[in-house]
């Protein structure tokens, strides 16, 4: 089932564990363990490697849970995957950005 994640050479699993009632909201406490993702993503890069950020329908599978060490309150904020790249990455599709971008003013 979790197979996917024995592939990478790392796999760092973020959770996200906010605390209800700080004085931190819990949004804030949700969106900083995003931001730790995104600069495991950036630290990776600066080293020299590749880093994909993940969330599957493991992260969010309630049989998943106790195989991934989850307590109550606690959610998968991401996988992410660091090594090296055998190739470069397939590019995909863009959007036209003057298409779904406006300026004020």
């Amino acid at each position: 089932m979790l197979s996917k994640l024995a592939n990478p050479p790392v796999t760092v699993m973020v959770v996200s564990a906010p605390v209800p009632g700080h004085k931190v909201p819990v949004w804030e406490q949700e969106l900083s363990a995003g931001a730790v993702c995104m600069n495991l993503e950036h630290a990776a890069d600066a080293m020299g490697f590749s880093a994909s950020w993940i969330t599957d329908w493991y992260a969010y599978e309630a049989a998943a849970r106790p195989l991934l060490g989850l307590k109550d309150g606690e959610q998968i904020a991401g996988f992410i995957h660091i090594g090296t790249l055998a190739e470069g990455p397939v590019e995909r599709p863009r959007p036209d950005m003057s298409q779904i971008v406006s300026r004020l003013g």
